[in-house]
């Protein structure tokens, strides 16, 4: 069971380069297709795990959907990675209610990095050679996120 809501300390600033490790992943989304981490080399890449059920997730999508907009053209994405049950019958009603443009993605018991996942929401900024920079567990600001993305954006590829 996810713990949505435990307070956690406030967050540390971007990782420094050097400490970063790599992350590469393939994933389906909902219609069936293959979504790969490491196609995005070059780009900032925000991963948010969420689920339908989860409050916070649900305060925290309207600032991704907005970020996802304000960002694309300067080389970021956004990807969701449900943790619902049954997420062929939940997802698309909340992808509706919420206008999300980004892709979702579905993970099987496969997939290790759902293990790791301890509390929703969890959302991880992806730097362009494809390494964790940041974790941000719970919810998180729309502000704080684009201050993150704006110092990651500056960093040379």
């Amino acid at each position: 069971m996810f713990i949505h809501e435990r307070p956690k300390p406030a967050p540390a600033a971007v990782s420094a380069s050097g400490k970063r490790q790599t992350l590469d992943f393939r994933l389906p989304d909902l219609a069936g297709s293959r979504w790969q981490l490491s196609d995005r080399r070059g780009k900032v890449v925000v991963v948010n795990f969420w689920a339908t059920w989860c409050p916070p997730c649900r305060q925290e999508t309207p600032g991704l959907v907005r970020l996802y907009r304000d960002y694309r053209a300067r080389g970021v994405e956004v990807v969701g990675i449900t943790m619902d049950d049954d997420p062929r019958k939940a997802v698309p009603p909340f992808l509706r209610e919420y206008g999300i443009p980004y892709p979702v993605l579905v993970p099987d018991s496969s997939f290790g990095l759902a293990n790791d996942i301890d509390s929703l929401p969890t959302t991880l900024l992806i730097d362009r050679q494809g390494r964790v920079a940041k974790v941000f567990v719970g919810a998180v600001g729309e502000s704080d996120v684009a201050d993150e993305l704006d110092l990651l954006l500056k960093e040379s590829s």
